[in-house]
């Protein structure tokens, strides 16, 4: 017997319910010179942490969906700073993901 789960994809939609913080970057278009704006999110852990240095979850930049093989508008999160640790592609392992590192629910 095979057992299909649902899964919610992460989307900009996650990051605003959920309360993390956009970061907008700006860099060179390497074939045309031109600049071109990017950004993507992170959220302190705990989310509601007022230490500066508190470790984070960073999403992928929102240019790139191709790269990572995912849908435009979709998102991928891991720890800040480890190579893919904690790598998310849906809001299911996001959610199981800040249980396991602060005893809390990313969303009340």
């Amino acid at each position: 017997m095979k057992f299909d789960f649902p899964y919610t994809p992460i989307t900009e939609e996650t990051f605003e319910r959920q309360g993390w913080e956009m970061i907008v970057e700006n860099s060179v278009n390497e074939e045309n010179g031109e600049l071109e704006e990017y950004y993507y999110f992170i959220l302190p852990l705990p989310k509601d942490t007022p230490e500066q240095s508190a470790p984070v979850l960073m999403s992928s930049a929102n240019d790139d969906w191709e790269t990572l093989n995912i849908n435009k508008g979709e998102y991928m999160v891991e720890v800040d700073g480890t190579n893919g640790l904690g790598l998310c592609t849906n809001e299911e392992e996001l959610e199981i993901l800040y249980r396991a590192l602060t005893r809390r629910e990313i969303e009340q």
